[in-house]
């Protein structure tokens, strides 16, 4: 909700336009680098900070290169949100071992549901972009500034983590109950 109301002020599709990468690469590389991180963080210690901030940033620029340019198409749509989920996986795991599992389970379950309340409520024509807190941008930065902690407060890693969970939690039954009450109100 609060990064929706800051792109419908700020727009970076005059950037996109200026970008000559395939908006399509840019969403693979976003989850490429997404991945790549995960062997480096959890085998080899590497902070997750830099996988987060650049795909993340790869992630953001997809969608202003394809505006911006006028590549906009349902194909590019879809594949930047199929693949958003395997990065939102690959984020999680840079936090394994600092948190227990079922921790870990119940944050990538809320991270998905959240997700799939929207993709679903639209597809059967309830519109909720915009509604309720945590919606990918708010969860990336949220995992990004956690990644942060790991390297200046690691103590603090596993009750922000279980914040994290809350707040996903919180917002996916949120999101659910608005698309249920919206198709409950237009049945037909």
């Amino acid at each position: 909700m609060v990064l929706e109301r800051l792109r419908s002020k700020v727009s970076i599709d005059a950037v996109g336009r200026k970008i000559p990468i395939s908006p399509n690469v840019l969403t693979l590389l976003s989850a490429v680098v997404a991945w790549v991180g995960v062997p480096l963080v959890l085998l080899y210690g590497a902070s997750p900070l830099w996988f987060i901030l650049i795909s993340g940033a790869l992630d953001a620029v997809d969608g202003a290169v394809a505006r911006g340019r006028g590549l906009v198409s349902r194909a590019g749509a879809f594949l930047d949100s199929f693949l958003d989920r395997f990065s939102d996986a690959a984020y999680l795991l840079y936090f394994w071992g600092r948190v227990d599992s079922l921790a870990m389970y119940i944050a990538l379950l809320g991270t998905f549901a959240i997700s799939y309340a929207r993709c679903r409520g639209e597809s059967l024509g309830v519109e909720v972009r915009g509604v309720g807190l945590m919606e990918r941008g708010e969860r990336v930065a949220y995992l990004l500034v956690l990644s942060l902690v790991i390297d200046l407060a690691p103590p603090l890693v596993a009750s922000l983590f279980y914040a994290y969970v809350f707040l996903v939690g919180l917002a996916a039954a949120h999101r659910g109950y608005v698309v249920f009450r919206k198709l409950s109100l237009n049945r037909r």
